[in-house]
This record gives structure tokens, C-alpha cells and sequence, in this order.
């Protein structure tokens, strides 16, 4: 039986860095949708943005997301930060797999994205720390509605990656427990 999954959460909460981790310990691919879309695109996304608008990016990502959806076996997906906020999104990923949804608070959210991560970006690209602390307040409950209907919630606050990992594991391994 094949198997997926679906790393969620904002950015700069470990979905890339965990999901390749995750992938290398259950020996399964890594797809991660942003680089997916840059290839699809024959862009970066801040280009995608500034060309094309936000609308063509999230219309080409929820398209990436269908596809791997439907077609990626053995696979754990590390999803963009606004991938699943559109309705129906995360009611997609719960039929083609696990979801899980790496939940971080928003002052480890700001340290954990570097002013090298901020310019790579476009929603936050050259905000400071407070202005960043601001946005993520501001942005993280909307955004959490979609979230919270992940199959799992992991807590990422006070763990190490490592633990975080195996607690993964174990929910992948057990996922009633």
C-alpha cells in the first residue's frame, strides 16, 4: 500500500528540514511543493510572485499538491506555509494520506527564520524582527483553522528535532495513538 505525508504548518516550522529527516528514516522520497513549483514554473517563487501574482502561485501550487496527491507512493511532502488554506485542501491530503501539522509559537517562529530565509519570501522579504513577530500574530490564526484539521498536531515548542522525529515516527507507526 503506498503512503504519504503531508508536512503542514507556517513557514519557518521545520517542514523542509523535518520531511527530510522523515524521509531518510522511513526510506521513502522527498518532495518538497515549493521547489516543485520553481521547477514547474522555470522561476523562483518570488519571481512567480512578482510576475505572475500570488493568484498563479497558489493556482500552480494547489495544482502540485493534486498531483502528488494522487500519484506520489511512499512519499513524505513537505507543503509551502499557505499551501492549504483554501477549502477542500487539507480534506484532499487526509484522503491521500497523514497530515501532520508541525505547530510552533510565533517568537520561535521569528528565530528560526533568518534574514537570509525573510528574502527568500515574498510576504516577508525584508521585514525585522518585529515587524515579522507582527505578521506571524497577525497571520497564524487565520491560518490555523486549516491546520488544526491535520490527522496529527505535533507541538514543535520546547522539542529538539530529534524528538520531534520520533514522535512522528510513532504517530506514523501508531496513528491512533
Amino acid at each position: 500500500m503506498a503512503r504519504r505525508v503531508f508536512l503542514t504548518g507556517f513557514m519557518g516550522s521545520g517542514k523542509s528540514s523535518l520531511g527530510r529527516r522523515l524521509a531518510t528514516e522511513l526510506r521513502w522520497k522527498l518532495i518538497d511543493t515549493d521547489n516543485e513549483i520553481e521547477r514547474r514554473a522555470g522561476m523562483t517563487i518570488p519571481e512567480i510572485f512578482e510576475r505572475q501574482g500570488e493568484k498563479a502561485f497558489r493556482e500552480l501550487e494547489r495544482e502540485v499538491i493534486a498531483d502528488v496527491a494522487a500519484s506520489a507512493d511512499d512519499t513524505v511532502v513537505a507543503l509551502g506555509g499557505g499551501a492549504v488554506c483554501c477549502e477542500g485542501v487539507m480534506e484532499m491530503l487526509a484522503d491521500a494520506g497523514e497530515t501532520i501539522y508541525l505547530k510552533m509559537s510565533p517568537a520561535r517562529l521569528v528565530k528560526r527564520i533568518s534574514p537570509v530565509g525573510r528574502a527568500k519570501r515574498p510576504k516577508i522579504a525584508g521585514m525585522g524582527d518585529a515587524e515579522l513577530y507582527t505578521f506571524i500574530e497577525k497571520t497564524l490564526p487565520e491560518r490555523e483553522k486549516f491546520y488544526n484539521r491535520a490527522t496529527f498536531v505535533l507541538d514543535c515548542s520546547d522539542a529538539s528535532d530529534g524528538e520531534l522525529l520520533r514522535r512522528m515516527m510513532q504517530h506514523i507507526d501508531n496513528p491512533n495513538t
